[in-house]
């Protein structure tokens, strides 16, 4: 599946955040590194909330 969309991203980085919550660290990890593999960070806030940018 390819995530180049920010649609697509933000859908990911949710299901991260429902996974997060629910404390599936496992499936956060793997959304993670799926989204690190087409060049995405996201990077968690104090708040709970997480944010994302395209790696350089």
């Amino acid at each position: 599946m390819s995530v180049g969309r920010s649609s697509t991203i933000v859908d990911l980085i949710q299901q991260r955040q429902v996974a997060r919550q629910q404390r599936d660290f496992a499936t956060a990890d793997q959304i993670r590194d799926r989204l690190a593999a087409v060049g995405i960070t996201v990077v968690d806030q104090p708040d709970g909330e997480a944010r994302w940018h395209r790696q350089s």
